[in-house]
């Protein structure tokens, strides 16, 4: 009986602490959606700011590599970066929409999401272009064209581990070292992902 009573007693306490945990755990989840919604109130009804002073991101053609080459898919990725970078375009990845209305006013959203839509199909179509000019066996087009992408700030896994292989085809694994060091020391919010990728496509050549 003496351990029953202990047991009953421990069974409560634990009950105690489970329904404590979850009035507090929902507590906090009404608070944080109370905050989100006054917030996103708030954004909703600031009124329009000047955005002709933004610093825009501006690609030349001349920055684009262009290989001699009659391979289909990489001349229509060619096609296709050139009228891209034709258009406006800003990297607002780190903003939430909410954000983006606070700092620039509701009236400028649709514009402000055209830019940021416009710069990562930029870097998507850089992708597509170089793993084009990889397929065609287009080495040194496919890393100047990768190189590309993460100097306007690709965050695509793929990307990495694309550029890397290709340097261990052409026997530079020192050159997987050079990114994981660029990566280090980047702001990358999931640098961590990046890291890891390249080390196992370094692990695989091993």
């Amino acid at each position: 009986m003496k351990y029953i009573a202990i047991y009953l007693v421990c069974f409560l306490i634990f009950i105690g602490w489970l329904l404590y945990e979850q009035r507090k755990s929902r507590k906090v989840a009404e608070q944080e959606s109370k905050d989100f919604w006054a917030r996103e109130q708030e954004a909703n009804q600031t009124r329009k700011k000047d955005i002709s002073n933004l610093p825009l991101l501006h690609v030349s053609e001349e920055e684009i590599p262009v290989a001699d080459t009659d391979n289909d898919s990489a001349l229509y990725y060619v096609g296709q970066v050139k009228e891209i970078i034709k258009n406006p375009m800003m990297d607002f990845s780190d903003y939430t929409n909410t954000d983006l209305k606070l700092a620039y006013g509701v009236g400028n959203f649709k514009t402000i999401s055209e830019y940021d839509e416009t710069f990562h199909e930029f870097l998507i179509a850089l992708g597509s272009l170089a793993r084009s000019y990889e397929k065609a066996d287009l080495l040194d087009y496919a890393i100047r064209t990768y190189l590309l992408a993460i100097r306007y700030g690709t965050r695509q896994v793929a990307d990495y581990e694309a550029l890397a292989r290709i340097y261990l085809r052409k026997d530079q694994p020192e050159k997987i070292q050079e990114l994981l060091d660029m990566i280090k020391s980047s702001d990358f919010p999931h640098k961590d992902n990046l890291e890891t990728a390249l080390r196992n496509v370094i692990f695989s050549y091993r």
